[in-house]
């Protein structure tokens, strides 16, 4: 598909003075000859707080406890690895249960785990109880069904050198899904929970760009003038390396700035600006 200088002109005064805050319009774009890149049908996940009323409000403390969906029952590991290496494939396992919502159940253990409220962004208190089953009926969760899978992931548990803040092999042992690492028994009350559902943070689909941030047409040029950075980017696919939105953003809106305004001097001036 090639661009016509028409299209090009409408996707300019769509879009150039748009506000940072609004949507982006990718589509506008695709629509005037741009190529696509990056995974359309899925989306970086995020483990947030549904009760929450500020930005972003992330819920990544579950590897010092088990997530439980509505049922009451375990359905991930929740400690396969470090949080930001796998917190967004367990965020995936969470939209699967019912109504997209599980819960974390803790006891007062973690709490002792240095800097935890750094995993903890809601603006909303946790859930606290006495009892498993209080706090079941708290979470209007079926409270023997919480109570038994308590009991078994507790019975599962082996003692161990426990080491919150790095990868310390306490997992459980004949148990279904098992925990791999920093598994304690939940018996330390009060019990803490939150509820915790995937937001989708951007969808891994977006314009394909060069090495100089130009977006590219489907047989591989560059469009004149025309540059795309940050979320605006299809980049990954299955998975989000974390960090990396904000990184691409820096990285190719620098690179696209650069290129832009040597491309827009006089050919006897771009050397000079280019040192």
């Amino acid at each position: 598909m090639s661009v016509t200088a028409a299209g090009f002109k409408r996707f300019a005064r769509q879009n150039i003075f748009i506000p940072v805050a609004q949507t982006v319009r990718i589509d506008v774009a695709l629509e005037v000859g741009a190529a696509s890149a990056g995974d359309f049908g899925s989306y970086h996940a995020e483990p947030i707080d549904p009760r929450a009323a500020g930005s972003e409000p992330s819920i990544m403390i579950f590897p010092y406890g088990i997530l439980v969906n509505k049922q009451g029952k375990r359905f991930v590991d929740e400690g396969p690895g470090t949080i930001d290496a796998f917190y967004e494939r367990q965020t995936r396992r969470i939209y699967e249960q019912q109504d997209g919502l599980a819960y974390v159940i803790l006891d007062a253990k973690y709490q002792k785990v240095p800097n935890y409220r750094l995993a903890i962004r809601s603006d909303r208190p946790p859930i606290v109880a006495k009892s498993i089953e209080m706090l079941a009926e708290a979470l209007q969760l079926p409270p023997q069904k919480l109570r038994d899978t308590v009991d078994s992931f507790n019975a599962a548990c082996r003692p161990g050198n426990y080491r919150p803040l790095e990868l310390d092999g306490v997992g459980t042992i004949g148990i279904d899904p098992p925990k791999s690492n920093w598994a304690l028994p939940i018996n330390d009350p009060p019990y803490h929970a939150f509820p915790i559902i995937s937001s989708n943070v951007f969808t891994f689909g977006g314009l394909k760009i060069d090495s100089c941030a130009r977006v590219l047409n489907p047989d591989g040029h560059a469009i004149e003038c025309l540059y795309a950075a940050g979320e605006t980017v299809g980049l990954y696919y299955r998975n989000y390396t974390g960090a990396t939105s904000v990184l691409k953003g820096l990285v190719f809106g620098k690179i696209a700035g650069g290129h832009a305004s040597r491309a827009g001097q006089p050919i006897e001036s771009r050397g000079r600006s280019a040192k």
